[in-house]
């Protein structure tokens, strides 16, 4: 064989690992965590809404979550790489919030929960109302919708949201016909109580 051609093929074959050597062991992705930088305002009551603010959250939330402490936020307003809007949690207490995307976790904002909010009981303060208001009379079933049970009455429920539930738009009247229909209608203070049940997780309690 020339020896010329040979010196070529034994050049070539060091070269090609040494060029193998030289990238090294291969290096794991970095997940860069998201970064909460405040939270407006920095107190409020179960069911107030705040505002999160901070970097690398997403563009929508997909999988990633907000805690309260050890409470995951099930009311959602809005998200943003930049700012997520959510609902006090219930159940929670002052203590550090935090921002979880891709599995990995901001570090903690405190926030002081102010007041307690007496827990309402769906059979001794919202079924109650339902009978003295004779919503049964116009839902059995009328519009597909019953309030014969809780679990159909959940079906107009936003767990965890309750202005954003439709049954609380209906009671409000800002969503189409205000109900019970033609009056007479709850006060502010019988609605609030659902309006508190549902943002205590609608429990049939």
């Amino acid at each position: 064989m020339n020896m010329k051609f040979l010196s070529v093929i034994i050049f070539s074959v060091m070269f090609f690992i040494a060029a193998c050597d030289d990238q090294g062991d291969p290096i794991a992705a970095v997940v860069t965590p998201p970064t909460l930088l405040s939270i407006v305002p920095d107190s409020g009551a179960v069911g107030d809404t705040v505002t999160i603010i901070g970097k690398k959250f997403g563009s929508v939330q997909g999988s990633s979550s907000i805690r309260f402490g050890s409470i995951g936020v099930s009311a959602i307003v809005s998200w943003s790489d930049s700012s997520v809007r959510v609902k006090v949690p219930a159940n929670t207490s002052t203590g550090n919030v935090t921002v979880m995307v891709n599995g990995v976790s901001s570090a903690g904002k405190n926030f002081k929960v102010l007041g307690t909010v007496s827990a309402i009981s769906f059979i001794n303060d919202i079924r109650p109302l339902i009978t003295s208001y004779n919503c049964a009379g116009c839902h059995p079933s009328s519009g597909g919708f019953s309030v014969a049970t809780h679990t159909t009455i959940l079906t107009r429920v936003t767990v965890g949201n309750g202005e954003g539930s439709l049954i609380i738009k209906k009671l409000r009247g800002t969503s189409g016909t205000r109900m019970p229909q033609g009056g007479p209608f709850m006060s502010n203070s019988e609605i609030q109580k659902f309006v508190e049940w549902i943002n205590q997780g609608a429990q049939n309690n």
